[in-house]
């Protein structure tokens, strides 16, 4: 009885623990390699430590340019005191991602103790420690946002501060000098990633509808906290907006789906199988570009809830957003969330509106992207779902508790239900993740750069194959080039719709080639994948330094060559 006292009292403490522990843990390795976007972060945290100053020469900037394109930079300047710290490494670049994830438990822990603290007994949904422990317990646990709190993704940053903005607009209902503290948090969400200024004003904008009554109290009777809100709030926001005014959203572009229309043959297949032209009503009824466009949208908003992405597969087209044959939440969670819609239907109150409300419209800025499903883009979606689920398991384990003689039974259960399929993703991730997604993390950078740097002076030439895989960043991040160096000579070239590559650094060369590469290259080094140099390279000509293997030592990530 002692311990099961000790486990409520402290167990918004033991739930933190737990949400350290899943995210902490052997982080530089799980992941098992850093993404181009990782290394340009970190790098431009060194750079920004060292110098003051961007990869470019910029000195501190609020948009970063990152290989040709332009994002939020908050992240970072979140980056510079782990770097300071653990030096230039995947801890320090990870770091501010996985405190972001252990800090959202907490906001979460509060958000609900918020919204239901009004709701009475009788809904099965109370303002007991409960409700707001489970929530808190089972984003912790979650499949979903343990992988985003793992890596460097912006997205995981700002959907915290995006909580910390619904946790003071709740206390400003209240009291409305918190509206400054919203304000604030919310606005710093467009400075941390690009893809907030969708999904933060889609929070604003249901917060704004469902608490409108109290709202419209703060024009009048508020509106010199109101007015500092908005203030602090336009003032913040500013160089996103003149980011947009000067065209640096080039990535946006690309990745919208209203970008992609469909092929004319495609079209010309549709008059001539119909007999008709863009002009006729059957065209506008029935196949016309907006109807298809809408139909696309509405396909990809319903994925987002399928039991595919959910459940089973998680982010099938994005194989590095989501843990090997893993859904994006537990399998048990189906249940809770089951259980879970039919009791929040019932609740009289805002707070399930707003998850409703929220839980519809969260989806969208992944809906309108090109890709049929992008976790990075819902992320926000583990939040609405975490609380119903919560709801769900709250709502169960109150009914089970009127039955003395199997309430301990049925609480064994329970535990034993959820703890089975978390089993299975602490086994997914951990075990089968770093070698299963090896080569969707960009594993072999790191280990081609150790290989080549202690050898790099020997050479007069380094030949390392082109990609829009960014070779030149993991250069800068792991030999740790000095900045100020770096900023002499960067340079991108053009190389794609919304991508720069680098082509020179020192006497490395980052290059396109076919094999075999020419002999008469002497005193060359080159690197590339098995595609760019096959396995049956003709000894007399070349000789083989180095064959990086993935882990599953099967397939091959590099092989590093010497011209003889």
């Amino acid at each position: 009885m002692k311990i099961y006292k000790f486990f409520i009292h402290y167990s918004l403490f033991i739930i933190l623990l737990l949400a350290a522990v899943l995210r902490l843990w052997n982080l530089s390795s799980i992941p098992p390699g850093l993404t181009p976007d990782e290394a340009s972060l970190g790098y431009n945290a060194y750079s920004i430590l060292k110098t003051g100053k961007d990869e470019y020469g910029q000195v501190l900037p609020v948009i970063f340019k990152s290989f040709g394109d332009y994002k939020p930079g908050l992240y970072v300047y979140l980056t510079v005191p782990f770097v300071a710290l653990f030096g230039l490494t995947e801890l320090a670049v990870r770091l501010p991602s996985a405190m972001a994830g252990i800090f959202a438990a907490w906001l979460l822990y509060k958000i609900v103790e918020l919204l239901f603290a009004k709701q009475n007994h009788q809904t099965q949904v109370t303002s007991h420690k409960s409700l707001t422990s489970i929530a808190a317990l089972l984003l912790a646990i979650s499949p979903w946002h343990i992988h985003f709190s793992r890596g460097a993704w912006e997205a995981n940053v700002s959907l915290t501060f995006t909580l910390a903005g619904i946790y003071y607009f709740l206390k400003a209902l209240k009291d409305s000098k918190f509206l400054f503290h919203a304000s604030l948090l919310f606005s710093i969400t467009f400075l941390t990633y690009q893809g907030a200024k969708l999904s933060t004003s889609i929070v604003i904008f249901t917060l704004t509808l469902v608490f409108w009554r109290e709202v419209k109290k703060w024009f009048s009777s508020a509106s010199r906290d109101l007015a500092g809100s908005i203030l602090v709030g336009l003032l913040i926001s500013l160089p996103i907006a003149l980011s947009l005014l000067q065209s640096k959203t080039g990535r946006l572009e690309v990745f919208s789906i209203f970008s992609y229309k469909r092929p004319q043959e495609q079209i010309q297949n549709i008059f001539d199988q119909e007999g008709i032209t863009f002009k006729s009503l059957s065209f506008k009824l029935f196949h016309s570009e907006e109807l298809n466009t809408s139909r696309a949208i509405l396909g990809r908003w319903f994925n987002h809830f399928s039991t595919r992405f959910l459940f089973f597969e998680g982010d099938w087209q994005n194989p590095r957003h989501s843990s090997p044959n893993h859904g994006m939440l537990l399998l048990s969670d189906l249940v809770f969330l089951i259980a879970g819609f039919v009791v929040l239907v019932r609740i009289k109150g805002k707070a399930p509106l707003f998850i409703l409300l929220w839980l519809i419209l969260v989806p969208l800025p992944a809906a309108l992207s090109r890709d049929q499903v992008h976790a990075v883009r819902a992320l926000n979606l583990v939040i609405p779902l975490t609380m119903v689920s919560a709801i769900g398991l709250i709502s169960i384990l109150n009914y089970v508790s009127k039955f003395d003689r199997l309430r301990v039974a049925s609480y064994a259960f329970i535990f034993t239900f959820y703890l089975l399929p978390f089993t299975l993703f602490l086994d997914s991730y951990f075990v089968h993740s770093p070698v299963h997604n090896a080569k969707y993390w960009f594993y072999g950078y790191k280990q081609a750069v150790e290989v080549i740097t202690p050898i790099q002076n020997n050479y007069q030439n380094i030949v390392f194959q082109q990609s829009y895989d960014q070779p030149y960043i993991y250069f800068l991040f792991y030999q740790k080039y000095d900045p100020s160096k770096n900023q002499k000579q960067a340079k991108l070239t053009k190389g794609g719709v919304d991508v720069g590559l680098v082509e020179k650094l020192d006497n490395i060369s980052f290059e396109s080639f076919s094999w075999p590469f020419p002999t008469d290259r002497k005193n060359t080094l080159v690197v590339g994948n098995p595609i760019g140099i096959p396995p049956n390279i003709h000894q007399n000509d070349y000789k083989i330094i180095k064959e990086i293997k993935y882990p599953d030592v099967f397939e091959t990530s590099f092989r590093i060559v010497e011209v003889k």
